[in-house]
């Protein structure tokens, strides 16, 4: 049945939480996930040397769910198939909202009892009115109200990316990726079999909650197709929403019946899916790290013209060609700022017609060549090569060229990024790593090879061209 929003988000902020079957084999990892919870919590355990490590971690431990006084909220259950109907029932009868069912073994599993045990914990919810998260999954990351879904999950500060996950592991991986790109996140939901809550409820959510302004969802196979592409429609039409389907392939279907129990449709069929409702297709979990931070931090552009900056002359042959392939252009300066240039370059191992390779004897003019670059009418976006080689350059002539790049870039109203190259980027880790989180303090996003920042641009031209397009259509 379709979820109203409203009681969506109230089942997404609860003030009681009970863990049941939390164990010491799993280091109690579920107890952990909710250390910071801003509300109380609670355990259900029968396990007397499970209780022990419990009572240790000073968190109430009762023998079951009818125990606990006062309401209960939100119950994550992490008990083996054969229990969770008898919990399930105990939820029914203590009122709870909501239920994170991690339990598998149901209906991915590909046999008939599994499936024969889904349809009957689907009844029950269903006959209850039961909000029911999964079975087989991960349930909801909501760092508001300081709950995790898995370890190194920051609950300090809240952003305005929602993430949708049919799988438990690339929710966890993408709230992750994020985070170390330094994106905040709203809530992340990882649904699993989606017995009760599916992924049109999640975009519909999603779509209306004023505090997410872009989505990301990966998607292995909706139940309600048509339900599915109308939510999806009308997400996309009052923000960006990243679509990342699993299961393209025969391999992959293949997986995914195994994972979700999901049904995959054809890649040509998502493909129409992403065009008729204007979603941003990525078919990797690369492609949405890197559409992600392309949301999150690049000013809007319908210009594929681009001025790159850095790097030697192979090098920036091989990003002319990877911007290029990518259906963008690296177009020629033009002549007013080629005349400025000619004023002050040296030519001397170096070019300025775009890529513009800097050499050694012009970094004093730095300043005046950013600038030029970024107001050039020929130029839509801006790229910055970043290279391993910038450590053994004083950080602070480094330093002071970023925060040059973001002048302009904000002078010119253009999208600035920035691109890691190296040919040892293992050697070279802590030195493009302390590049990466210092670009990130200036709002610039960086992309781990050219040819990745080239695609994750098309994809935003593409996008905010496609909105232009359908908004004219709508007026």
């Amino acid at each position: 049945m379709p979820w109203d929003s409203k009681d969506l988000d109230r089942r997404f902020h609860p003030d009681v939480v009970a863990v049941v079957g939390s164990r010491r084999a799993d280091d109690y990892i579920w107890l952990r996930n909710m250390t910071d919870f801003k509300g109380k919590l609670y355990s259900v355990q029968v396990d007397p040397g499970d209780i022990e490590g419990i009572d240790k971690m000073g968190i109430p431990n009762y023998k079951s769910l009818a125990e606990i006084p006062g309401p209960v909220d939100y119950v994550v259950m992490a008990v083996p198939r054969r229990v969770a109907p008898a919990i399930l029932r105990d939820a029914i009868a203590k009122g709870v909202k909501a239920v994170h069912m991690f339990t598998s073994g149901f209906a991915e599993a590909g046999s008939a009892d599994g499936a024969q045990a889904q349809q009957q914990i689907t009844n029950m919810a269903r006959e209850a009115g039961l909000l029911v998260i999964g079975p087989n999954c991960m349930g909801l990351y909501n760092p508001a109200r300081g709950m995790r879904t898995g370890p190194g999950q920051g609950v300090d500060s809240v952003g305005s990316l929602a993430i949708i996950s049919q799988s438990g592991a690339h929710n966890n991986a993408l709230i992750q990726a994020a985070q170390a790109s330094g994106i905040g996140i709203n809530k992340g939901v990882s649904f699993g079999n989606a017995i009760v809550l599916d992924s049109p409820d999640l975009l519909k959510y999603f779509g209306e909650d004023p505090n997410t302004s872009f989505i990301c969802a990966y998607i292995e196979g909706p139940k309600d197709g048509r339900r599915f592409f109308e939510e999806l429609r009308e997400a996309c039409r009052r923000k960006p929403v990243i679509l990342y389907k699993g299961g393209q392939t025969e391999a992959g279907q293949r997986a995914a019946s195994s994972h979700t129990g999901s049904l995959a449709g054809s890649p040509e069929v998502w493909g129409a899916v992403a065009r008729q409702t204007g979603a941003i297709r990525v078919d990797s979990f690369e492609e949405a790290v890197d559409m992600m931070k392309a949301l999150a931090y690049l000013a809007p552009t319908t210009g594929d013209a681009v001025g790159i900056i850095g790097g030697s002359g192979g090098q920036s042959v091989s990003m002319g060609d990877d911007f290029s392939r990518a259906g963008l252009r690296v177009p020629r300066l033009s002549q007013p700022t080629l005349d400025a240039m000619s004023s002050f370059f040296q030519l001397v191992g170096a070019s300025f017609y775009n890529p513009v390779d800097v050499g050694q004897m012009n970094r004093r003019n730095m300043e005046s060549i950013i600038d030029l670059l970024a107001m050039d009418p020929n130029i839509n976006a801006l790229g910055l090569m970043v290279g391993g080689g910038f450590g053994r350059r004083p950080r602070e002539e480094v330093h002071a060229q970023f925060e040059m790049y973001q002048k302009a870039g904000i002078k010119a109203g253009k999208p600035v990024m920035a691109m890691i190259w190296s040919p040892i980027p293992y050697r070279d880790a802590d030195m493009l790593l302390e590049a990466d989180n210092f670009l990130q303090q200036l709002k610039i996003p960086v992309f781990a090879s050219p040819a990745r920042a080239a695609r994750a641009l098309r994809k935003m031209v593409d996008y905010y061209a496609l909105r232009r397009d359908m908004e004219a259509l709508r007026d």
